[in-house]
């Protein structure tokens, strides 16, 4: 890389700037959606919840804390639903070949991914204690699997309209089947409380959920529209919301006395329920081919999530929030490129600001096969001149004599991991990099190409506050 700088981020600031300083927004503009969608949804702790897409890319939010996913691994089938143990701590995903993958505290207790099945797998469901899980098949074809009981399947039937989806008891004792047209299969000790079997629907049921007793249930179609029997009390539906979103429902899961309906684009409508942790548009899923190589830039700008803008750029930054915000939002990114989760150091929240910054950067390049640069000593001194630089407002650092190098500035990031989100996820055309303007300008992701330099050598960085801005600078120096 020739020597010189490489342009500069500006990210929204909590605190004052320069009046000659552009502002971002604090909340980028909606993102198109990558070709793999969100399937389901589970409810976490609170308001938590984990998002599940076709390719196994899991998006955590709220209390839900993240147990791995399988973004970085290709597929055989694509996912089709996911479960959540009882205590909030675990989750199962599920393919449409049966194949069953288990994060935290999620045992596994066997699959159908040996078995050739007469038809696919559409969904999943727990069983009381987390000590096992039904599969249900679209011809309604029952696989249970640990302290799961089989009560009976659809699977000698021939069915009107393929199985979409199911529920158990609370108990474990019985489960009802559901079919697209809204028919209702109900086993053991599962009661019938009604279906829409023989209604005219202007969109096809796509799940259901049972209410907490097992007295009733509620059908959701792929508009949004509600269908509940039993004790199951109606709050709304989604149909003007995905309306407005273009997005399609993909289920119903019960929250307090009402529910909330997911959609295909990650976004979460609450009805008459607590309002779900911020989330989506889901931008940039998760991919099922090979990583991403470190040489090759990402196809567009992934904006930062609602609650990664409301953690980090308030008025009050709680920085363990605003890290932990920033953090998901970089490792959804890293999904959708094909890698993990961003392997931090075990004492991360011990280091400085400054070895953070070096260790955020190292992550990001050792993940790639790069070589991890030291810090040294003269690159944060060269580092900490950018910062102050400008009568404080600051500037992009200036390498030493002799060595080519690259350099990075952040204004108003509060940490390293905010400010590496921009620099490696959000650096290209419709970012707040303001030398990318334009598709195909010659600053577009050039942050990221300073973090990612081919090259070994050494980093310097620096971090100084300038009436109430936080400017954090990176040096990264060639052979030095």
């Amino acid at each position: 890389m020739a020597a010189g700088t490489i342009g500069a981020l500006i990210s929204p600031v909590a605190g004052p700037v320069a009046a000659s300083a552009h502002v971002a927004e604090a909340v980028h503009a909606t993102a198109a959606m990558s070709s793999s969608p969100i399937v389901g949804l589970a409810q976490g702790h609170g308001t938590g919840y984990w998002m599940v897409s076709s390719s196994g890319g899991i998006f955590s939010f709220g209390g839900a804390p993240f147990f791995g996913s399988l973004g970085s691994v290709r597929l055989e089938k694509p996912i089709v639903g996911m479960a959540a143990t009882p205590d909030g701590n675990g989750y199962w995903l599920v393919a449409s070949d049966g194949g069953v993958f288990a994060f935290g505290d999620a045992k596994f207790y066997g699959s159908t991914g040996g078995v050739a099945l007469d038809k696919p797998i559409v969904g999943m469901a727990g069983a009381p204690g987390g000590t096992g899980y039904w599969l249900v098949a679209s011809d309604g074809g029952i696989f249970s699997f640990g302290s799961a009981r089989f009560h009976g399947s659809t699977g000698g039937i021939a069915l009107d309209k393929p199985i979409v989806g199911m529920t158990a008891r609370p108990d474990g004792l019985g489960y009802w089947l559901v079919a697209s047209d809204g028919g209702i299969f109900a086993f053991g000790t599962a009661q019938f409380h009604g279906s829409t079997g023989g209604v005219a629907l202007d969109r096809p049921i796509v799940g259901m959920a049972s209410t907490s007793n097992g007295g009733g249930y509620w059908l959701v179609a792929s508009d949004g529209g509600v269908f509940n029997f039993g004790n199951a009390p109606y709050r709304g539906s989604a149909v003007n919301f995905n309306a407005a979103s273009g997005g399609q429902t993909v289920g119903l899961i019960p929250v307090g006395t009402g529910y909330w309906e997911p959609n295909n684009l990650g976004q979460v409508d609450s009805l008459g329920a607590p309002a779900p942790a911020s989330s989506g548009p889901i931008v940039n899923t998760a991919s099922t081919g090979p990583a991403l190589p470190a040489n090759v830039m990402p196809a567009k700008s992934i904006a930062p999530s609602s609650s990664f803008a409301q953690a980090c750029w308030t008025a009050s930054v709680n920085i363990a929030n605003c890290n932990a915000a920033a953090l998901a939002d970089i490792d959804r990114a890293r999904a959708s490129e094909g890698y993990g989760p961003l392997a931090l150091p075990g004492n991360f929240s011990s280091l400085s600001s400054v070895q953070q910054e070096v260790a955020v950067a190292n992550a990001e390049r050792t993940s790639r096969g790069l070589p991890a640069l030291p810090e040294n000593a003269t690159l944060d001194y060269l580092a900490a001149v950018g910062a102050q630089a400008d009568g404080g407002l600051g500037l992009d650092p200036t390498g030493p004599n002799g060595y080519s190098w690259g350099s990075n500035i952040a204004w108003g990031d509060p940490t390293a991991l905010a400010a590496d989100f921009g620099w490696m996820y959000d650096d290209g055309p419709n970012s707040e990099n303001i030398d990318c303007s334009v598709a195909g300008a010659g600053g577009c992701w050039g942050h990221r190409e300073n973090i990612l330099s081919p090259w070994g050598g050494a980093q310097g960085a620096a971090v100084y506050v300038h009436n109430g801005t936080v400017n954090l600078t990176e040096l990264f120096v060639q052979n030095y």
